[in-house]
């Protein structure tokens, strides 16, 4: 068969997905090796056998509902390929908000120096920042050994070195004290992260369940976050646009200061950031 050949058809098989034509042409860039361009070129070329082979075994995974991610072991995030697995969520587009705005605040106060990323699953925030500016003391910790693994195997394979971590349920064992606490915590509603499991969804249930409401863990982890930030020291915390509000009222709650919500590219509410000390002019 034909590269063409191939595409068309595993695009049919797999209509039921969000994006069919786009999954099958990353699997099959995948399984041949060549880079998207030069296989949109090559289309009208015979595939070899161990190409057809391999990609066919990729359509399975996919139809199995695997996300492409995972069967390529790849996923980008702030223009670097992470390696993921199904030991760790797969870095969201809407996560660079938060990168977007750790970078303005670390921009425009040189005193941030030392960073901590909570729930750092494949580390993406974490090296994301590192990435950005390589002098700067950044660690990492989750409740998760198998996801420190992951953002071990990260922050070396794209940044040449390990960043500290700790395994900690979200900042109880984490020792040091911050001038910026970045975490994207688990926030999906119990009952959701029950359904998915269900329906056989390979992301980490740990990483979604953020309880009932999913609001159970964020109020601690804003608590917790006052005894881990140096003053004037920043906290950002994404969550889903419902909950972000909630984020910022309980902020002002524990008496955060400079409460600030940002906005995705699609205009609703991605992270809550506020600081630990008195209200300042910035």
């Amino acid at each position: 068969m034909t590269f063409r050949e191939l595409l068309t058809s595993a695009s049919r098989r797999l209509q039921d997905a969000s994006t069919p034509y786009l999954d099958a042409l990353v699997l099959l860039s995948h399984a041949s090796g060549m880079k998207k361009e030069r296989l949109l070129a090559d289309l009208p070329l015979q595939a070899d056998e161990i190409t057809a082979v391999l990609f066919e075994g990729f359509i399975q995974r996919r139809l199995a509902g695997e996300p492409v991610s995972y069967i390529r072991n790849r996923k980008e995030f702030w223009g670097l390929d992470f390696y993921v697995d199904s030991r760790v969520l797969v870095p969201r587009p809407d996560t660079e908000v938060l990168v977007e705005e750790a970078l303005r605040l670390i921009a425009g106060n040189p005193s941030i120096r030392r960073i901590h990323d909570s729930c750092t699953g494949s580390g993406c925030i974490a090296v994301a920042l590192k990435s950005e500016y390589p002098d700067l003391d950044i660690s990492i910790s989750d409740i998760s050994a198998d996801a420190l693994e992951v953002a071990d195997f990260n922050a070396r394979s794209l940044t040449g070195k390990a960043l500290p971590s700790s395994l900690s349920n979200l900042l109880s064992s984490v020792q040091g004290s911050f001038d910026l606490i970045t975490c994207n915590p688990p926030y999906v509603e119990h009952d959701y992260v029950e359904h998915l499991k269900e329906n056989n969804w390979p992301e980490p249930a740990l990483a979604l369940d953020g309880g009932e409401s999913g609001f159970d863990l964020i109020p601690r982890l804003i608590e917790e976050a006052l005894d881990s930030l140096n003053e004037n020291g920043y906290l950002i915390i994404e969550a889903s646009p419902v909950l972000v509000p909630l984020v910022a009222e309980t902020m002002g709650e524990y008496n955060y200061t400079d409460i600030v919500q940002v906005t995705d590219l699609a205009g609703k509410a991605r992270i809550a950031r506020g600081r630990k000390g008195p209200c300042r002019q910035e």
